[in-house]
């Protein structure tokens, strides 16, 4: 019997202990290996022999075949991350509003009492109009005695300029 192949795609696809896409590349190929036997055993109705196992792998170490686990990892990898990292930051949201929430209310008037202060300030606006308006009456209507009152002298002096001036004739 003819010694055995062993299969080295695990050493293609892992480069360290610590390489996690490697490691998710390699549970990818086995995956895909599994799929192959099972596949197979419901299409022929037998299990397949040595020899298409090594097809199988001739195909699955290609360079592009390789490089396909590893996207897929990537990938899979990349939305698993992004995933916690949205929980995460839900979570986080989740938490800051609600301590947030205590010092909003504490801060913030209910709605009656708001209405209250609304009404407060419209008719403290409306006084101050009242008395600007009542102001600017009275001022205009002391500048129309002053100045009727310097008109009037001024028509008096020339009055009396033309009385004189009729006078010495």
């Amino acid at each position: 019997m003819a010694e055995k192949q062993y299969n080295f795609i695990y050493s293609k696809l892992v480069s360290s202990q610590d390489d996690v896409i490697g490691l998710l590349a390699y549970s990818i190929y086995k995956r895909h290996k599994i799929e192959f036997i099972e596949d197979f055993k419901k299409k022929k109705g037998t299990a397949p022999t040595d020899s298409d196992i090594e097809s199988f792998i001739m195909s699955s170490v290609t360079e592009s075949q390789l490089a396909k686990y590893k996207e897929s990892a990537a990938a899979i990898l990349g939305e698993n991350v992004a995933s916690a990292v949205r929980d995460e930051l839900n979570n986080i949201n989740f938490d800051f509003q609600k301590s947030v929430e205590p010092v909003v209310k504490k801060h913030t008037y209910s709605a009656g009492k708001t209405i209250f202060l609304n009404v407060i300030a419209s008719f403290i606006f409306s006084l101050i109009l009242v008395v600007v308006f009542m102001l600017g009456y009275t001022t205009e209507s002391g500048l129309r005695k002053k100045t009727k009152a310097v008109i009037e002298t001024i028509q008096d002096a020339q009055t009396e300029q033309i009385s004189d001036s009729t006078q010495i004739k």
